[in-house]
C-alpha cells in the first residue's frame, strides 16, 4: 500500500513538472512573437533628427525646419497674401543658395459656370551639372488648403528640398542637372504640374522625377509610388538610401484613398519617377493642425535622407539606362531593401506550389494529414474570417451609430487597433480550440495554408507586387508544417519543435506586421474589417505556432484575448470618442463700390459667440444677390458694417473695337488691394462668342457667360472678350480674399481659428462699356 501510494506520487510530479514546462515554452513563444512584431513595426519608425551642426554636405532636420516659419506663418492658399509671401521666400533663398529661380506663369482653365480660371506661378530653379545629359527633377507643391497652414503638407517638402539643395552646394560638383520645382495650384487638380509638363521648355531635359508630398505630419516617409518599369528605378532606389521604407503592395493600397498627387501628372506623361509622402498623423492633414507645433523633425530627417542621398545618386548615374521590366521590392526593418524582377514571381509561385504538395504527399504517407482535417481546418479559418471581420466591422458601425463620431482621434487610435487585433486573435483561437480534438494540427495547418496558396496563384496572376507578403511566409510556414509532418510523434511540444516554429514564424511576423500597421495607419480603422481579416489571416499561417501557445490553456487564450479586446475597445472609445467641435460659423463682409454701403452677413442657422460681436439679434435676412454669379445668392443674416477704406477691383480698357455686328474688348482686369480672387459677371444681354484670359482661351461660353479667375497677379490680366450685343455692356466685378477688414467689430473680434470656410472680404464694382 505504502508502495503504490508513493509511485502514484511520483507520477503526478512528473505531469506537473511536464505542464510547467509546456506553460513556460508557451509563454515564451507568445512573448517571442509578439515582441517580433513589435519590434519589426517600430524598426520602421523615421530615424533621428541630425543637429543643425552636422557638417555642411549632411541634411539636418534642424537645419530645413528653420525654413517653417516662414513658409506655415499662415494659410497659402493660391489667391492669398499667404501664397505671395511663401512664393518670395522661395524666390529669395533659391537666390541665395545661388541658382537663377525663374516663375513659369501660365493659365489653367477647368470646366463649370462661372468658369473656373486660374493663374498659376510655377517656381523654378536649375543646379546645372557638369554633363550636358538628362536631369534630375525635384518636385514640391508650395500651396496649401485655405484652412491649414500647410507646414507638413507641404511646407516640410519644400524645406527639405531648400536643405537637400544646401547640401548638394556644399559638395562635389554633379554630373548632371538637378531641376527644382514647386509646384502652385496642386490642391486645385494639380495644376502647376500640368502646365510644366505642357508648356515648360525644361520638361524636355527631365530624366527622372522624385515627387515629394505629405499626407500627415508624422510616422516615416513612404516611397509608396513609381513609374511603371521601374525596374531599374528600384536599384538605384535600393542601392543608395540609408532608411528605405517601400514595398511594391504600397500603389495597390494608395489606389484606395481619394488622394493624387503631382506625380499623377508626370506619370502620366510617360516620365520615369518615384513618389514619397508620409502617412501619420493624419488628424492634422487639410487641416487648421497642419502648423509648426505638429511637425515631426525626424519625419523631415527621413524625408531629406531620401531627396539628398537618391538626388545625389541619380545626378551622376546615367539616366539614358533603358527601362527594366517591374521589380518585387519590400524593405526590412526599414534598413535593407529586398528586390527582384516580377519576372520571379510564377517560378516562385510553381515552387511553392509544388512544395505544398510534396507537404501533402508525404503527410498522407506518414499518417499526419487526412482530408478530413484539412477540410475542417480550411473550414475554420474560413469561419474565423468571416466572422471576425464582420464582428469588426459592425462594432465599428454600432459604436459610431450609439455614439457620436467616430472622430478623426478615433480613427487613429493605437487602443482601438489593439482591441481589434485582440478580437481577431480571440475569434481564430477560439475557432481552432473548438476543433483542435477533431483534427491534428498538421492537418489543421494544411488546410489553412490552403488559403494562402489560393491567394497566391491569384495575386501571382492580377497583383504580382503584392505578392512577396504571400510568397515568403509561405514557403518558411511550409518548411515548418514539414518539420511537424516529419518529427516524431511524441516530440511535439519539445523546445527544439518550439525553436523551429519560432524561426519559421519569422517571415510572416517580419512582412505582415508593418503592413497591417500601414493600412492602419493609412486607411485608418474606417477599414477594420479589412484589419482584421489580415489579422485572422496571420494567425491562420501561425496555427501551429498558436496551438503550441494554447496547448497547456486550452481555453484561457482565446478567453483572455476576448477579454483584452472589450477592455481596449471600451477604454479606445471612451478616451477618442468625441467629436471635435463645430467650426465657427463663416463671416463675410461685403462691400458695395457703387452704393457705399457695407455689410457683415453669416449663415446663422446655429449662433456661437463670435458672431455675437457682428450680429445683435435684430438683423435682417438678404441675398448677397450683388456678388454673386447669375446673382442668384441664399439668404443669409445681414447686419450694417462700417464701410472700409478698400479700393475696389479694376477694369482698363486696353482696346474696344468691332466689326460685322462683333464687339471685340481687351480689358486688364486687377485688384488693387491684391485680393487674389476676381470675377467678371456680364449683366447685359450679350453672347459671348470666344474669350481668353492672358491669351488662354476658354472653350465653354454659357449663356449667363461668367468667370472667377484665381491667384491674380499684382499687374492683374488680361481679359479678352469677342461677342454680339445690341446695348451697353454692363461688367461685374468681385474681387474676393480671405479674412476681415480691420474696422469695429472686426478689429475686436478674437483670433479665429482656420475653417473648413473661412471668413471673407467681397468688394462689387459694376463698370458699363
Amino acid at each position: 500500500m505504502a508502495y503504490v501510494n508513493s509511485s502514484v506520487k511520483t507520477i503526478n510530479w512528473k505531469t506537473a513538472s511536464s505542464t510547467r514546462e509546456e506553460s513556460v515554452r508557451a509563454i515564451l513563444l507568445a512573448l517571442f512573437l509578439v515582441l517580433t512584431a513589435t519590434f519589426t513595426v517600430r524598426k520602421h519608425d523615421p530615424p533621428a533628427a541630425v543637429s543643425a551642426n552636422a557638417g555642411p554636405e549632411v541634411f539636418s532636420a534642424a537645419r530645413a525646419v528653420r525654413h517653417l516659419p516662414v513658409i506655415a506663418e499662415q494659410p497659402h492658399p493660391v489667391g492669398s497674401v499667404g501664397h505671395k509671401v511663401v512664393q518670395e521666400y522661395l524666390m529669395k533663398q533659391l537666390s541665395e543658395a545661388g541658382l537663377q529661380p525663374q516663375i513659369q506663369t501660365a493659365v489653367a482653365v477647368g470646366t463649370g459656370a462661372p468658369l473656373p480660371v486660374t493663374a498659376v506661378e510655377n517656381v523654378i530653379a536649375r543646379l546645372k551639372g557638369t554633363g550636358a545629359s538628362k536631369g534630375v527633377l525635384l518636385v514640391a507643391h508650395y500651396d496649401s488648403l485655405l484652412n491649414s497652414f500647410g507646414a507638413s503638407d507641404n511646407g516640410s517638402s519644400i524645406a527639405a528640398l531648400l536643405e537637400t539643395v544646401r547640401a548638394l552646394k556644399a559638395g562635389p560638383p554633379l554630373k548632371n542637372d538637378v531641376i527644382l520645382l514647386f509646384t502652385d495650384s496642386e490642391e486645385q487638380g494639380l495644376l502647376g504640374a500640368k502646365k510644366f509638363v505642357a508648356e515648360h521648355p525644361w520638361y524636355d531635359d527631365v530624366g527622372v522625377v522624385l515627387n515629394f508630398d505629405a499626407r500627415g505630419s508624422s510616422g516615416p516617409v513612404i516611397m509608396f509610388e513609381t513609374s511603371e518599369n521601374n525596374g531599374w528605378l528600384i536599384e538605384q532606389f535600393g542601392e543608395s538610401v540609408p532608411y528605405p521604407v517601400a514595398h511594391s503592395l504600397s500603389y495597390e493600397l494608395y489606389r484606395l484613398l481619394p488622394n493624387v498627387t503631382d506625380m499623377t501628372v508626370f506619370k502620366g506623361a510617360g516620365a520615369p519617377g518615384l513618389n514619397f509622402a508620409n502617412i501619420d498623423g493624419i488628424n492634422r492633414y487639410h487641416s487648421a493642425q497642419d502648423s509648426l507645433q505638429g511637425v515631426d523633425e525626424s519625419t523631415m530627417q527621413h524625408r531629406g535622407s531620401y531627396a539628398l542621398a537618391l538626388t545625389r545618386h541619380l545626378a551622376n548615374a546615367d539616366l539614358s539606362q533603358p527601362r527594366q521590366r517591374n521589380a518585387v521590392y519590400f524593405d526590412l526593418f526599414g534598413s535593407v531593401l529586398v528586390r527582384y524582377s516580377s519576372a520571379w514571381v510564377l517560378p516562385l509561385t510553381l515552387v511553392i506550389t509544388v512544395l505544398f504538395a510534396a507537404v501533402v504527399i508525404f503527410g498522407f504517407r506518414r499518417r499526419k494529414l487526412t482530408v478530413r482535417g484539412i477540410v475542417v481546418g480550411f473550414v475554420s479559418l474560413l469561419i474565423s474570417l468571416v466572422v471576425a471581420s464582420l464582428l469588426g466591422w459592425l462594432l465599428w458601425k454600432v459604436t459610431w451609430m450609439l455614439r457620436p463620431g467616430p472622430s478623426l482621434e478615433a480613427v487613429q487610435s493605437r487602443l482601438l487597433l489593439l482591441g481589434f487585433l485582440a478580437l481577431a486573435l480571440a475569434i481564430t483561437t477560439a475557432v481552432f480550440t473548438f476543433v483542435r480534438d477533431r483534427a491534428n494540427v498538421e492537418s489543421l495547418a494544411t488546410g489553412a495554408l490552403l488559403w494562402w496558396l489560393l491567394l497566391t496563384l491569384v495575386t501571382s496572376v492580377f497583383l504580382p507586387g503584392a505578392t512577396f507578403v504571400l510568397h515568403w511566409p509561405l514557403l518558411f510556414s511550409l518548411l515548418g508544417l514539414g518539420w511537424l509532418i516529419l518529427a516524431p510523434q511524441k516530440k511535439m511540444s519539445n523546445l527544439l519543435n518550439a525553436l523551429i516554429l519560432s524561426l519559421c514564424a519569422l517571415p510572416g511576423i517580419i512582412l505582415m506586421a508593418p503592413l497591417i500597421y500601414q493600412i492602419f495607419v493609412g486607411l485608418t480603422l474606417n477599414w477594420s474589417a479589412a484589419i482584421v481579416a489580415l489579422v485572422v489571416l496571420l494567425c491562420g499561417l501561425l496555427l501551429p505556432q498558436l496551438r503550441l501557445i494554447a496547448a497547456p490553456f486550452k481555453w484561457v487564450v482565446p478567453g483572455a484575448a476576448a477579454g483584452a479586446a472589450i477592455i481596449l475597445l471600451i477604454a479606445g472609445v471612451l478616451t477618442h470618442g468625441a467629436v471635435a467641435d463645430r467650426p465657427a460659423n463663416q463671416i463675410f463682409y461685403t462691400l458695395n463700390a457703387d452704393t457705399g454701403k457695407a455689410f457683415w452677413a453669416g449663415d446663422l442657422t446655429q449662433r456661437d459667440d463670435r458672431t455675437a460681436q457682428f450680429f445683435t439679434g435684430t438683423e435682417e435676412k438678404g441675398s448677397l444677390a450683388d456678388f454673386a454669379y447669375k446673382r442668384t445668392s441664399k439668404q443669409y443674416s445681414l447686419n450694417a458694417a462700417p464701410a472700409a477704406p478698400l479700393p475696389a477691383p479694376e477694369m482698363v480698357v486696353l482696346e474696344d473695337k468691332s466689326a460685322d455686328g462683333v464687339r471685340t474688348l481687351r480689358l486688364r482686369i486687377s485688384s488693387p488691394r491684391q485680393a487674389g480672387t476676381v470675377s467678371v459677371y456680364i449683366d447685359s444681354n450679350a453672347e459671348v462668342l470666344s474669350a481668353s484670359v492672358n491669351k488662354t482661351p476658354m472653350d465653354d461660353h454659357p449663356d449667363n457667360w461668367g468667370v472667377r479667375i484665381e491667384g491674380v497677379p499684382q499687374q492683374g490680366v488680361e481679359l479678352e472678350l469677342q461677342l454680339k450685343t445690341t446695348e451697353p455692356l454692363k461688367l461685374r466685378l468681385v474681387d474676393q480674399s480671405y479674412g476681415l477688414p480691420a474696422v469695429a467689430a472686426a478689429a475686436s473680434a478674437p483670433p479665429r481659428l482656420v475653417a473648413d470656410k473661412p471668413d471673407l472680404t467681397l468688394l462689387v464694382k459694376t463698370y458699363s462699356l
